[in-house]
């Protein structure tokens, strides 16, 4: 294998974005410019190969680079791919013009009417994501549907999921309030403590007391409403 085709695979595996002096001697132009047509990409990626090559007074073939790029998106834009695009909710490809690949657009077109569906909603939704405005609501009223119901869910799970990281913070302020009371007491038994520190000790130990009673009708305030969440979610 000559070094020129040599380089120009590498270039078509590596997706590199700038050129050394050397790549820029050698380049296969129409198969660098290929391969960005092939994967949808834009020409204007040329922009930075000729300045790198310019920087070693090297002219880049943009005649052959666009040769390529047109004969690489002349692949890509079939309607397979705009199929795919449209079935995954991707944005159309710009780079598809539709007025010079139809069967891209129609395959867009079928794609998108396969992904706007209320389980598409609903999904999204449920992912943190917004509307999708390729489904406008006009056009797929059942999407709409599906992400209202989907947005529903999500909050009333995203609180759940909050009461229940409240609840073990209230849980853990309880065993630590348990933790003070046993060392309040461990000081009252000790022979080493002086009639300060035991009077300073069933003072604490009061007080830790009033405290985990509080935490007690805290933690029970939020079961209830997280039980009152759980029935929502068990009615949507």
């Amino acid at each position: 294998m000559n070094k020129y085709l040599c380089l120009g695979l590498i270039l078509l595996i590596s997706g590199c974005a700038t050129m050394n002096k050397e790549e820029c001697q050698l380049a296969d132009w129409q198969a660098v410019g290929y391969k960005h047509g092939a994967q949808g990409q834009s020409a204007t990626s040329f922009n930075q190969y000729q300045a790198d090559c310019a920087d070693h007074n090297i002219k880049a073939d943009f005649g052959a680079f666009k040769r390529g790029h047109q004969a690489g998106l002349d692949e890509y834009c079939s309607y397979e791919t705009g199929l795919r695009l449209g079935s995954s909710g991707s944005n159309y490809n710009g780079q598809c013009s539709s007025r010079r690949y139809e069967d891209f657009a129609s395959g867009y077109q079928e794609g998108v009417s396969r992904y706007c569906t209320y389980e598409s909603g609903y999904d999204s939704a449920m992912r943190g994501h917004g509307m999708n405005r390729n489904c406008p609501e006009a056009r797929y009223p059942e999407y709409s549907q599906g992400h209202m119901s989907g947005q529903a869910r999500y909050a009333l799970e995203q609180s759940v999921r909050a009461l229940e990281s409240e609840l073990a913070d209230i849980e853990h302020s309880m065993l630590q309030q348990d933790e003070f009371i046993a060392d309040s007491e461990a000081v009252i038994v000790s022979a080493e403590s002086s009639a300060d520190d035991r009077v300073k000790a069933l003072l604490d130990i009061k007080n830790h007391r009033d405290e985990r009673k509080r935490l007690k009708r805290e933690y029970r305030r939020v079961e209830v409403e997280l039980e009152a969440l759980h029935a929502q979610l068990n009615d949507i």
